[in-house]
């Protein structure tokens, strides 16, 4: 974020990730359908086991979601307060350093939920 944000960008980008994150956790359920649906399937062994494999990255990926979700404001009120906190660090440091805690971690997110889906893609095109 830049120092010179507004408070409506400021919540524009809270409720930017808040959409994001809601549509990645509904594709999420739908990479779970596609397991449930191979799941019922005899499989070989190995096979099951990166079921079960991608069937645990989802529930942690979900677990993450719901601790980013959770730690975005939703009340105007929640917003303005961290929005004028944020402010005042500002003045004392920088605005990038101290909002990069839930950005980095937005982030990092982005990244290994980025790389999951490709590697579920790849099994999903070679046993689905």
């Amino acid at each position: 974020m830049e120092s010179t944000i507004s408070i409506e960008q400021f919540r524009e980008e809270l409720q930017s990730w808040k959409h994001e994150l809601s549509s990645i956790k509904q594709e999420i359920r739908y990479f779970e359908q596609h397991l449930e649906q191979l799941s019922t399937k005899r499989l070989p062994k190995d096979l099951l086991a990166e079921v079960e494999h991608f069937q645990n990255l989802f529930i942690c990926q979900k677990e993450v979601i719901d601790k980013l979700r959770h730690d975005l404001p939703d009340s105007r009120y929640k917003q303005e307060n961290i929005f004028h906190a944020l402010r005042q660090m500002n003045e004392e440091s920088n605005w990038e350093s101290s909002n990069e805690d839930l950005e980095g971690r937005m982030n990092t997110f982005r990244r290994i939920y980025i790389e999951i889906k490709q590697d579920f893609h790849r099994f999903e095109a070679e046993w689905m």
